[in-house]
């Protein structure tokens, strides 16, 4: 879960017509911090601050090993960036957001198993332990999220392996000040966080990883591509897979099969976010309204050596009309 609350402004020159592109590379370190937020402060660059931009728009950023964490969903994000722009989707067409990105994470343990328990059972009676993907151990993530419905579209890459990931932030972790009768208000009901599919790669080798949301007047999807091929597609975007019926790599089922619901209609803006992460908890990461689901991780098991090193470039948002 990215527990991401951001705030954006609107693009002026970017319009929802066929062919639209915006480049939104950083040449200097002063455009980088005038185009990225930093809601949830600076994490691990406050221990280390090793964020660099060249004048060939190539942003890089390193914490090896990880410094930062808690026993809590706010664990997940060790340094995440958020645009300051809001980019518009077509009310017919879509939007695709690429970057080239290139990334080593050492320390990782494919298939490494992480333990605790579960909070209702003191002492640690009911024990926890489940294995982990290499980019939920340490991952640069590149995000797109709907701030309206709090629906996101992720690529986590690793040193080995990248994965694709959608996920319905609950309003509990997103913005846990919002009555439950809020319209808005995103419950267990709607909430999920899922990874739909993992790639093999070669540490440090440089890819363009891309996410493409299409919407029409009766249907949406959403694509995840690697160097031009789909690897991943979605529709009825807003229902999790498992209820679906849709495969998927099986991390996480939603809870108690939540039906979700259709967001297609309502998703009309869209930020670009990216930063260093790990998600090594249970769903529904210690959600208030499932407190048998929540699970303790100690920080030995969270902080085990393992860190993440990225490059960016070349990050293009293209929206075509239909």
């Amino acid at each position: 879960m990215s527990a991401s609350p951001v705030t954006a402004t609107a693009v002026p020159d970017v319009q929802s017509r066929s062919g639209a592109v915006v480049h939104y590379d950083s040449h200097s370190m002063e455009e980088y911090t005038a185009r990225w937020d930093t809601p949830m402060g600076l994490g691990e660059m406050a221990f280390n601050d090793t964020r660099k931009v060249d004048e060939d728009g190539v942003v890089s950023m390193s914490a090896v090993p990880f410094q930062t964490g808690a026993d809590a969903v706010f664990d997940h994000a060790k340094y995440f960036a958020a645009s300051h722009e809001l980019f518009p989707m077509p009310e017919s067409g879509s939007l695709e957001f690429s970057a080239d990105i290139a990334v080593v994470t050492p320390g990782t343990e494919p298939g490494r198993v992480i333990h605790g328990s579960y909070n209702d059972s003191p002492g640690g009676d009911r024990p926890y332990a489940e294995p982990t993907l290499e980019g939920q151990q340490a991952a640069f993530m590149f995000d797109v999220t709907n701030v309206e419905t709090s629906q996101l579209f992720d690529w986590f890459v690793s040193g080995n392996s990248a994965f694709a990931l959608i996920e319905r932030l609950p309003s509990a972790a997103n913005n846990p000040t919002l009555a439950k009768d809020d319209p808005a208000y995103v419950g267990l009901d709607k909430a999920y966080t899922q990874i739909i599919t993992s790639v093999t790669l070669e540490p440090g080798t440089t890819h363009t990883y891309a996410i493409r949301y299409r919407r029409n007047a009766t249907q949406s999807s959403v694509e995840f591509l690697l160097d031009g091929d789909v690897r991943a597609r979605v529709d009825h975007v807003g229902i999790p897979l498992d209820r679906q019926e849709v495969d998927y790599t099986g991390v996480y089922p939603s809870y108690r099969s939540a039906p979700g619901e259709e967001l297609g209609p309502r998703m009309n803006t869209f930020v670009i976010a990216h930063g260093l992460y790990n998600v090594l908890d249970a769903f529904p990461f210690q959600h208030p309204d499932a407190p048998e689901m929540a699970v303790s991780v100690p920080m030995t098991e969270r902080l085990f050596g393992q860190g993440a090193q990225a490059e960016f470039s070349n990050l293009t948002v293209t929206s075509v009309s239909e």
